[in-house]
């Protein structure tokens, strides 16, 4: 999470002179350099064609379109604030998993998307006097993650995560390349190459270390530490832009994750009636 964090912040400096575009294409050779030399250190490369199935490309699809909502909105919004909204994602996953696979999701559940939707009001102000459009933009990330993390579900477990995290990584980088035909690009000067290529570095360190987290503990004890992206950000937003976020959003802050982490209690709890039910007696 701290080096998405940092990814986050280094590509909010550069998006000041550079098109949106031309970003996300630079930043995404680094990262696919980054994952193509994870999966040849782990000897994954040759799963690659594996990788290549429709559902995993419709799952990069949303990908990319996830991280063009999250760059354009970082451009005009409060770093802190962009990452709170993104981080609806598992909330909108539950949704979609009730209209797309017919997932029994109880009140619980629902009361915590309801509070983590409410929450996100708190950060967008809805007003006529305080609400941005812009604000609307972060849910576009979010609804693309969550579409996302739902159609992982349907990948088969044989192909290896760092694979479809590189296939993710070429469709991002493919969309910021099509954003860019429309663009007025320019040579970056010596600084935002550098800023670039080490925010390229960081998402594809951040991308190898969540699937090294994601494989060796249990996913109930990884996922809380999503939310720790928000200390990062935090603490990224206040260093780099001097950005302090007003109480509304602190407190729309504290629903998104109070909800996100009561979802992950409330899945923990499911998870282990099902077992007791399925295990056999003794």
């Amino acid at each position: 999470m701290a080096a998405f964090a940092l990814n986050d912040t280094l590509v909010k400096l550069v998006a000041k002179n550079l098109p949106i575009g031309e970003i996300i294409f630079v930043r995404g050779l680094v990262t696919l350099a980054v994952l193509a030399a994870a999966l040849a250190v782990t000897g994954a490369l040759t799963k690659l064609p594996a990788a290549t199935n429709p559902v995993t490309i419709l799952r990069a699809l949303f990908d990319g379109a996830g991280s063009v909502c999250f760059v354009s909105a970082l451009v005009y919004m409060k770093i802190a604030d962009v990452a709170a909204i993104a981080l609806t994602a598992p909330l909108i996953m539950t949704a979609l998993a009730v209209v797309f696979y017919k997932e029994d999701v109880g009140w619980r559940r629902w009361a915590a998307v309801i509070v983590g939707l409410i929450g996100t009001l708190f950060i967008v102000k809805p007003t006529s006097s305080a609400f941005d459009l812009w604000a609307i933009v972060p849910l576009g990330a979010a609804l693309g993650g969550a579409s996302r993390d739902l159609l992982t579900r349907r990948i088969d477990p044989k192909i290896p995560s760092l694979a479809i995290s590189f296939v993710g990584s070429v469709a991002v980088t493919l969309v910021g390349l099509a954003i860019g035909m429309s663009e007025q690009w320019r040579a970056p000067a010596p600084d935002e190459w550098a800023l670039i290529a080490i925010a390229g570095l960081f998402l594809g360190l951040g991308t190898y270390f969540l699937v090294l987290a994601f494989r060796k503990v249990e996913i109930s004890a990884v996922a809380p530490f999503r939310y720790t992206l928000l200390i990062w950000i935090g603490i990224a937003g206040y260093l780099a832009f001097g950005e302090i976020p007003d109480r509304w959003s602190i407190l729309g802050a504290l629903l998104i994750v109070g909800s996100g982490l009561y979802m992950l209690h409330r899945e923990a709890v499911r998870r282990r009636y099902l077992t007791a039910r399925t295990a056999p007696p003794g």
